[in-house]
């Protein structure tokens, strides 16, 4: 590990034990990335969608702890990238009708190296092809009982460079989400903090074929002007926090006074 994200890791933590002297923070923004939000304005960052990593050269994730619900760990967003629309061809090809409008369409799938059916027609699972030197978005028609030959695919290259730049170093953060009541806010408690060394680009296709590794791709539709479009919400590769040591070599940060 260099020696100054060393550095930097030690400050983060120094800081982050300050934060977490400070009990019940109210969240500075709503939504489920509320927690992410409220973490980089105590750490006097500006919120931002960078592909470049939060803090320093060091990637931040933040994952409750109190909620019913496991959420996997988003690791970095990439759109199918082997054509240009592709989103869109899968989106008007393979959506299906908004239980909030029947008249527009939505794509939203959490997808594995498994086949998992989304529609009753469709059926889709992610590959690890070597060969190609892509990962490969394959679909399976059950009408006519065969797997589609349409190519849509994320290169080796482009996954390679998102997750190196992305994700070398990471710092997951676990929180307490406690709702108010009487003022109609969140508030976080910030509690253990972990920081992580990426292994390789090799053991990411791995856990992808392993089906450790899912991708989430969410399309709606949004109104523009007088006329509705399609919304790309997001594609995004996620990993649950019991699995994250099969992609990261955890690290014992000591805090310099």
């Amino acid at each position: 590990m260099k020696q100054e994200i060393l550095i930097e890791m030690q400050n983060l933590a120094k800081k982050y034990y300050k934060i977490q002297t400070m009990n019940w923070i109210q969240s500075k923004g709503g939504g489920f990335g509320g927690a992410g939000i409220t973490l980089e304005y105590l750490l006097g960052k500006l919120t931002d969608n960078d592909i470049l990593p939060d803090y320093h050269g060091i990637e931040l994730k933040t994952t409750q702890i109190n909620s019913k619900y496991i959420c996997p760990i988003g690791l970095f967003s990439m759109a199918l990238d082997n054509q240009p629309l592709q989103m869109k061809y899968l989106y008007e090809n393979f959506g299906w009708p908004s239980k909030k409008d029947s008249t527009k369409n939505v794509f939203y799938a959490k997808i594995n190296a498994q086949y998992s059916r989304c529609t009753r027609r469709y059926s889709f699972k992610l590959h690890v092809n070597y060969e190609k030197k892509c990962v490969e978005l394959q679909i399976y028609d059950h009408y006519n009982h065969e797997k589609l030959k349409k190519e849509l695919s994320w290169s080796f290259y482009h996954l390679k460079l998102r997750l190196e730049t992305k994700l070398n170093y990471l710092c997951i953060v676990e929180v307490l989400k406690y709702y108010e009541m009487h003022n109609k806010s969140y508030y976080y408690n910030f509690q253990e903090i972990s920081f992580y060394e990426l292994k390789s680009f090799s053991k990411f296709l791995e856990l992808i074929e392993n089906g450790d590794i899912r991708v989430h791709i969410k399309i709606s539709y949004r109104q523009k002007g007088d006329k509705w479009e399609m919304y790309d919400k997001g594609t995004t590769f996620e990993i649950y926090k019991e699995d994250i040591e099969k992609l990261f070599t955890k690290l014992s940060i000591q805090i310099k006074k």
